[in-house]
């Protein structure tokens, strides 16, 4: 019988990553797409369904078209990302509320109503974190809120669904090349001419963060697929130093140490 996994985000880097590393390794593949556009750039073999996580009633509509493969579910990775740069102060609250929506709401919302499926599939979660998930950055805060409440929102999931034997374990990118960092470094560019005088001086050292080169996103489909076969996958996966660097910045060192050091990082020493 086939094995189906949800991918959200299925058009972006890591997304198409996903689908191709998780159909040779035996899914099938529901692909979710917001346009005819990003289906027709899925690798073949995926069947896609629409779902535009910014649209929170288009999620429970995405939910039945899931259904209506008529598929065991395997599991679901929340890929989907979207990111806003500039100041907390500068942002308007819509595009705050957005990222949140599309990064945190949206996957909650998707793996709330899934869980049935996936308990009666025996399935898995897989949530894409980041390592702004654990060393928040500036000038990039709507993102880094809603990797870091994704992280609790994992910690959380796994151990109420640990009576179910439904595993959920978060993939951790570094700096990954996709079509989003793409968007990032444009953004942060571009904050130069738009950003308050308070924050001017930070947009050149975070646009330096950005243009850092990347890992290929086949490294974070790799990772999926780990956590989607294992045997006993584990609740973190690392994906490139940077991830785990931050990780032990934010998670380990004090944290008077690691304003010290992104001070310093940042020219404000």
């Amino acid at each position: 019988m086939d094995k189906a996994v949800v991918v959200t985000g299925a058009s972006g880097g890591i997304g198409q990553a996903c689908v191709s590393v998780l159909r040779d390794t035996g899914f099938t593949v529901l692909a979710a797409v917001r346009t005819d556009a990003q289906a027709a750039a899925i690798p073949s073999g995926a069947r896609t369904f629409r779902l535009d996580l910014s649209e929170p009633a288009r999620v429970d509509e995405a939910v039945e078209e899931i259904r209506a493969f008529g598929l065991p579910l395997r599991g679901i990775v929340n890929n989907a990302g979207a990111s806003r740069a500039g100041a907390i102060e500068d942002l308007p609250m819509e595009a705050l509320r957005e990222v949140l929506q599309v990064n945190l709401l949206g996957p909650v919302q998707l793996t709330r109503a899934l869980l049935p499926d996936l308990r009666s599939g025996r399935g898995r979660v897989v949530n894409i974190g980041s390592g702004e998930g654990f060393l928040a950055t500036p000038l990039n805060a709507p993102y880094c809120m809603a990797k870091h409440a994704l992280e609790a929102f994992s910690e959380s999931l796994r151990l109420e669904l640990a009576p179910s034997a439904i595993p959920v374990s978060v993939v951790s990118p570094g700096q990954t090349e996709t079509p989003i960092l793409d968007k990032a470094r444009t953004g942060f560019r571009e904050l130069s001419s738009q950003t308050s005088a308070p924050y001017r001086d930070l947009v050149a050292p975070r646009a330096r963060m950005a243009d850092r080169p990347g890992a290929p996103p086949s490294r974070v489909a790799k990772a999926v697929a780990e956590a989607l076969t294992a045997t006993k996958p584990r609740s973190r996966y690392f994906v490139g130093g940077d991830s785990r660097g931050a990780y032990v910045l934010g998670r380990i060192v004090p944290s008077t140490v690691r304003q010290r050091f992104m001070r310093t990082f940042l020219g404000f020493s």
